[in-house]
């Protein structure tokens, strides 16, 4: 790996981990969530620092050349932020027919505010 890459992986290490934590610190993202990437940042400096570990699982996995395990790796990457996507999109919908239900309770409960009021007022009336 050449020292280019090497400070390319580095400093997008440092920025993940210093944007997990910021985002953590202003609660933006819960400490649940944040383990997952602080993990994936952890892993690309390991690999970064010990070229021979990611030399060692290329021959492992029988992959021609390291740098396409790490393509094979952020395309992993990738699809498990579709997978969150995916289970964010269902709690968006989910909130949306709450917040639905709960507008529809609440209608429900001035109208029947509204007639409590109103025979309160007849019974009133009538004594």
């Amino acid at each position: 790996m050449t020292l280019i890459q090497k400070i390319l992986f580095y400093t997008l290490s440092a920025l993940i981990i210093i944007l997990i934590l910021v985002l953590v610190r202003k609660k933006k993202i819960r400490e649940n969530d944040s383990w997952l990437w602080l993990l994936f940042s952890l892993f690309l400096i390991i690999i970064t620092s010990n070229v021979l570990i990611l030399t060692k699982l290329s021959d492992y996995l029988k992959v021609a050349k390291s740098i396409i395990l790490i393509f094979l790796a952020s395309i992993a990457f990738f699809i498990l932020i579709l997978w969150l996507y995916i289970i964010i999109s269902n709690y968006q919908t989910k909130i949306k027919n709450l917040a639905q239900k709960i507008a529809l309770l609440e209608e429900k409960i001035e109208k029947l505010n509204k007639r409590l009021d109103k025979n309160d007022k007849n019974l009133n009336e009538k004594v």
